[in-house]
């Protein structure tokens, strides 16, 4: 690999991409510690280069159009726009390689937003040969781990917009959950070579194994002692600045870091919505439900 001084931008633009997308509270931060703990993957998160970035160019690139004066020939045409994103997440990306801590190791560029689920087709068409992680978890804690987060960030005005659990719960399996889940599933069936998908609780029950094939599947060292010290930097107790899993600190963005708190946390009736609307794909991802369907 070329050295920090030699590295230029075309070969830090050539590098492969990864981005990593799930349903918010599903894991995605923590997977991103983990690849971001590997010495050849920079990784970086909440770039939003495909929900916000692509829709900003285009709306500027569609008002300069009805805008300039030069005639129909000086008109930015789709194909512009994506070349012209593309250049700008490319310029970004050359910093986050620059500030890592050795930047002739890097191998891969990663990006974790989770909002990204819904925009792979956008990320696509910048990078054609992008690799996708999309994790995955049981939407019923992520409710829970959801509600702490948003209350923690802005208590009022969360609770005007919900004031129950049951009223959240709804929202969240309906506009976040199942579509995330969906569009990310269907991209991933399209593109089966580059996208890798992965339960958090099972990451969670063997975190060893599922990081030597996360790598192993983006093409970089994965042996024992790079594995090991991912983990490590990646852990629970790492994160939350040294507390054990199922300490709860609920002023903290790592706040648990175990599965299934929402069978104790969770009210009765927002299981029920949860399960009404989610229940099949919960019960096809392996989640069982709390009680046997009726009927």
């Amino acid at each position: 690999m070329p050295t920090d001084s030699n590295r230029t931008p075309a070969l830090a633009d050539a590098l492969p991409r990864v981005f990593i997308v799930g349903c918010q509270k599903s894991g995605t931060t923590w997977m991103q510690g983990l690849l971001g703990a590997h010495p050849q993957i920079c990784c970086r998160g909440e770039a939003c280069f495909g929900n916000f970035l692509a829709a900003i160019v285009s709306q500027a690139l569609s008002k300069y159009n009805t805008m300039q004066r030069a005639g129909p020939v000086n008109v930015f045409d789709n194909d512009d726009g994506v070349e012209i994103v593309r250049h700008a997440a490319c310029v970004l990306q050359r910093k986050w390689v620059a500030a890592s801590k050795d930047p002739a190791a890097v191998q891969v560029i990663a990006e974790k937003t989770p909002e990204h689920a819904l925009a792979l087709d956008v990320l696509e068409q910048l990078f054609p040969t992008m690799r996708v992680i999309h994790i995955i978890r049981d939407g019923r804690d992520g409710v829970i781990s959801g509600w702490h987060h948003n209350i923690r960030d802005n208590e009022t005005n969360f609770r005007a917009r919900f004031p129950t659990q049951s009223d959240y719960t709804r929202y969240f399996v309906e506009s976040h959950w199942l579509s995330y889940i969906a569009k990310a599933r269907a991209w991933g069936a399209a593109h089966q070579e580059n996208y890798y998908e992965l339960q958090y609780e099972h990451a969670l029950e063997d975190p060893f194994s599922k990081a030597k094939a996360l790598f192993e599947f983006l093409d970089v060292a994965a042996d024992d002692e790079t594995i090991q010290k991912a983990v490590e930097t990646s852990s629970f107790k790492k994160m939350s600045g040294g507390r054990d899993s199922g300490q709860v600190d609920n002023k903290s963005h790592v706040r648990k870091g175990v599965a299934g708190g929402w069978k104790n946390e969770l009210d009765d009736e927002s299981v029920r919505i949860f399960e009404e609307i989610g229940g099949g794909v919960l019960t096809s991802l392996g989640y069982p439900l709390s009680t046997a369907p009726v009927g």
